[in-house]
C-alpha cells in the first residue's frame, strides 16, 4: 500500500490498491467467500528472459524493499510491493507519454486522485524483462523526498505470476523460479525445503490474503511487502486493539493530498497457523478505503516486519505460501 507517515520522524509505508468500487459494493469477508481457485486470473504481464531461475539483489531504504530497474533507458529503483495490483510508475519520469482516461484508486488515507495511463517500450530487472507495457502513473515524489532514493515506481506479484517467488529479506535477495501451469518448477526437482508453516492464500488480482489470529479471534490480512509496518483496522473490537502496546499517535499521508489519523504500537498476541510472533510493529488506522478498493474484507495488512520473520515461498498457481522461520522464531 502506498502511504507515508510521520512517526518519530518519518515512517513510510508503500502500496496502492486497484480501482475503487462503487460505494454500494460491500467487501466480502474471506471466510464467507466461495472462490473457484481455477478461475484465478493469469497475469497480463509477459515475463521474458533466458533463465529458469534467477536471484535478484534487494536494496533497502528504511524498510522499503527495492530492486534496480531500467525502464525506457531510465535507471532507478522499483518498490517491490505484494499489496499492489500490477505496475504503477512515477509521473516525474514518465509524464511525457501520459495519456488521459485513467482510473481512480483507493488508499489508506481515502480516495485518491485519478491515475493516468502510459505505455513503456521495455522494462528490465536484472535478466528479467518486459516489453510494451501499459501501466498507471502517479506522482511518487514524496516517497523519493522521504527516503532520498530514486523511485521509478512499484510493482506487485502480477508481474511475477509465472514464477515461484522466494523472498529472503535477511539476505536481501529475491529468487524467481519459473513454473509450469501446475506451479511446479520447470528446471529443478520439486522443492525439498521443510517449511515451518504452510498456509493457503486467497489471490485477488495476484494480491494475497491470509488468515491469522490476534488472541483467539480469526482475522484476514493482506500480505504487503510494501508496508514498512503491519497495519490493523481501527474498527476492530476493543478486546483485539487492547492487545497492542501503544507508543504514539501520528498522521499518515498517502499518494494523494489527504491524511489520516493513526496509532503506532506493538502487537503482543499475534499468531499465524498457531505459531505466535510477538513484538511486531503495527499501525492502527481506518482501512475502509482499502477494503473498498480491493472489494475484499480485511482486518489488516502484514508488512515488512512480518516478512523479516523468515524466508517466504510464494506460489500463486498453487495458492499457497511456505515459510521457513528464522531460528529465533522457531518453536
Amino acid at each position: 500500500m502506498l502511504l507515508t507517515g510521520m512517526l518519530a520522524g518519518l515512517i513510510t509505508l508503500t502500496g496502492l490498491a486497484g480501482d475503487v468500487m462503487s460505494h454500494h459494493t460491500k467487501p466480502i469477508p474471506l471466510h464467507r467467500q466461495q472462490i473457484d481457485q481455477t478461475m484465478v486470473k493469469i497475469s497480463e504481464f509477459n515475463a521474458m528472459g533466458d533463465f529458469e531461475s534467477l536471484t535478484i539483489p534487494l536494496k533497502r531504504a528504511g524498510k522499503l524493499i527495492l530492486v534496480e530497474a531500467i525502464i525506457d533507458s531510465i535507471p532507478g529503483n522499483l518498490i517491490f510491493d505484494t499489496g499492489a495490483m500490477g505496475l504503477v510508475l512515477n509521473s516525474i519520469y514518465f509524464r511525457k507519454s501520459q495519456q488521459s482516461g485513467g482510473k481512480v484508486s483507493g488508499g489508506i488515507t481515502g480516495k485518491l486522485n485519478s491515475l493516468s495511463k502510459t505505455k513503456v517500450k521495455n522494462m528490465q530487472i536484472s535478466d528479467l524483462y518486459y516489453e510494451n507495457l501499459i501501466t498507471d502513473i502517479t506522482d511518487l515524489g514524496h516517497i523519493e523526498n522521504a527516503r532520498q532514493v530514486k523511485v521509478l515506481g512499484f510493482f506487485g506479484l502480477s508481474l511475477l505470476a509465472d514464477f515461484e517467488v522466494v523472498i529472503d529479506l535477511n539476505n536481501n535477495v529475491l529468487e524467481l523460479h519459473r513454473t509450469d501451469w501446475s506451479g511446479k518448477r520447470t528446471s529443478q526437482p520439486e522443492l525439498t525445503a521443510v517449511f515451518d508453516l504452510t498456509l493457503p492464500v486467497t489471490s485477488v488480482s495476484e494480491v494475497l490474503f491470509v488468515e491469522a489470529r490476534i488472541g483467539t479471534k480469526k482475522l484476514t490480512f493482506c500480505l504487503d511487502t510494501g508496508a514498512e509496518s503491519n497495519v490493523l483496522s481501527s474498527d476492530l473490537s476493543g478486546k483485539i486493539l487492547n492487545t497492542v502496546t501503544v507508543l504514539r499517535r501520528s498522521k499518515l499521508r498517502g499518494t494523494g493530498t489527504q491524511s489520516a489519523e493513526a496509532i503506532y504500537g506493538v502487537m503482543n498476541d499475534f499468531s499465524i497457523d498457531d505459531h505466535k510472533i510477538p513484538g511486531m510493529q503495527t499501525i492502527i488506522t481506518n482501512l475502509t478505503a482499502m477494503k473498498t478498493a480491493y472489494n475484499m474484507y480485511m482486518d489488516g495488512m502484514l508488512g515488512c516486519d512480518f516478512f523479516e520473520q523468515g524466508v517466504f515461498y510464494i506460489n500463486l498457481k498453487r495458492n499457497k505460501i511456505g515459510i521457513c522461520l528464522n531460528k529465533n522464531q522457531k518453536k
